[in-house]
């Protein structure tokens, strides 16, 4: 069952009885920390995207590697690449959600 207050449009920063504001604050708390956890996420992955455009490049270069070893670092690069973009969707979703809090 949803509060009423909110289905009636009412926004958390809007109005909060006082009783609720401790969980008001835990709340927006608990998004700031998801907010961080996901920035360290994407710091991560796109260091991981570096380091496969990086190992492509030294295997392209070389000769004796068997093509399902460049064709696996090719994945791990697209692996990396989409974990960046969700993450960044995330993110983004995220900070809107504060700001608009």
């Amino acid at each position: 069952m949803r509060n009423s207050e909110v289905s009636h449009g009412y926004g958390i920063r809007g109005y909060a009885p006082t009783q609720f504001q401790d969980d008001v604050d835990v709340a927006e708390c608990a998004l700031d920390e998801q907010l961080e956890q996901f920035q360290r996420h994407y710091a991560a992955a796109s260091r991981a995207v570096s380091r496969s455009r990086f190992e492509i490049e030294l295997l392209e270069k070389r000769d004796d590697i068997p093509g399902y070893l460049l064709e696996h670092a090719i994945r791990q690069r697209a692996a990396a690449e989409t974990r960046c973009v969700r993450l960044l969707s995330a993110i983004e979703a995220l900070e809107d959600r504060l700001e608009n809090a």
